[in-house]
């Protein structure tokens, strides 16, 4: 087989080559790595991950151990949609990571697939490929450090498109749609899962919060009132941003988007259809997504709020039934399908 493609022994696996419009080159040569890296030949695109980021990557289980919650929201946009997709299909994966939102998943779901896994950091791909040999994926996952807007995948060659939180990091998300809308074949499928504008009512909760604070004398831990006041001025850059303005493409998150927003833009893209699945309507969600928030940001586990204002987060989701949450919903996932 041509050298190019080989690394340390190991063969691109042959269902693999077809997939890709340019050959495929060595990213990177991990000694005693069953599944190599790969790169497009001639495309210097590439991403490095902190020295930080790779001591407190915890322990190798655990993290993989995540996956389980997306593959819930996974199963739960298949189940909701009736979305027929073969056990062994090709899967192209966009912005894979070490492949816990998306790779793994679909390994479970799906017994017989092949995927190829893209993301711009061979440092987290060789996490994945690290993975695939430990559980015996290595010829069933191809890694490929490449940027997956790119043209660089062959034309209608997947069965599906996957992409967890991947499409709000991009300036113009209509691109990673045109980008898969091409890649798949005629009526395929893309899944992607996306934070929303319904986080609007929670920047809403959290300024009342903030100024009952003020009005009652009664200050928030300044950890807290930080992370809120941030938080609400995050979800305002987010909601309806201009894509235009200057700082715009230096924001890592960048969207919160609408329904009518992505469903025009998969349209324009090439799919016939996009449906929407919310993943959460549950009667403490505000509540929750506000910890999630607190925590997240602070990185503190033990960080509160006061009784009143986790009154005021209830008032929130009393408000608001199942059906209004799910119709303006903090975070879902999207399923275009591409005509036949």
């Amino acid at each position: 087989m041509d050298g190019e493609l080989r690394m340390s022994g190991h063969a691109l696996p042959a269902w693999a080559e077809p997939l890709f419009a340019s050959p495929l080159v060595p990213a990177m040569d991990a000694a005693g790595q069953a599944t190599p890296v790969w790169a497009i030949a001639g495309d210097v695109s590439e991403a490095r991950i902190s020295e930080q980021f790779k001591a407190n990557a915890g322990d190798y289980h655990a993290r993989y151990a995540a996956s389980r919650h997306f593959e819930k929201m996974f199963r739960k946009a298949l189940d909701q949609t009736g979305l027929a997709v073969a056990s062994d299909p090709l899967i192209f994966d966009m912005g894979s990571g070490s492949g816990v939102n998306s790779i793994v998943p679909c390994f479970n779901l799906f017994p017989g697939a092949r995927q190829v896994a893209t993301d711009l950091s061979g440092d987290l791909l060789a996490m994945l490929a690290d993975y695939a040999a430990e559980t015996g994926l290595s010829d069933r996952v191809v890694c490929v450090v490449m940027d997956a807007m790119s043209a660089h995948a062959e034309p209608g060659s997947f069965d599906l498109v996957t992409g967890s939180a991947i499409l709000h990091h991009l300036v113009h998300p209509r691109q990673g749609l045109e980008a898969a809308a091409k890649a798949l074949k005629p009526g395929g499928h893309a899944i992607f899962m996306e934070p929303f504008d319904g986080h609007g009512l929670l920047r809403l909760a959290y300024q009342r919060i903030l100024a009952e604070a003020e009005l009652r004398g009664d200050p928030l831990a300044p950890e807290a009132a930080t992370v809120l006041r941030n938080m609400v001025v995050d979800i305002a850059a987010r909601t309806l941003p201009d894509p235009n303005a200057p700082m715009f493409a230096h924001l890592d998150d960048k969207w919160l988007f609408s329904r009518e927003h992505l469903e025009a833009a998969g349209r324009k893209s090439g799919f016939s259809e996009v449906r929407f699945v919310p993943h959460n309507d549950h009667e403490t969600l505000y509540r929750d997504m506000a910890f999630v928030h607190l925590r997240l940001s602070s990185g503190l586990d033990s960080l509160t709020l006061p009784d009143w204002a986790i009154a005021i987060l209830d008032e929130f989701d009393a408000a608001l039934p199942g059906p209004v949450k799910r119709l303006l919903m903090l975070e879902g996932s999207i399923v275009f399908t591409k005509a036949a």
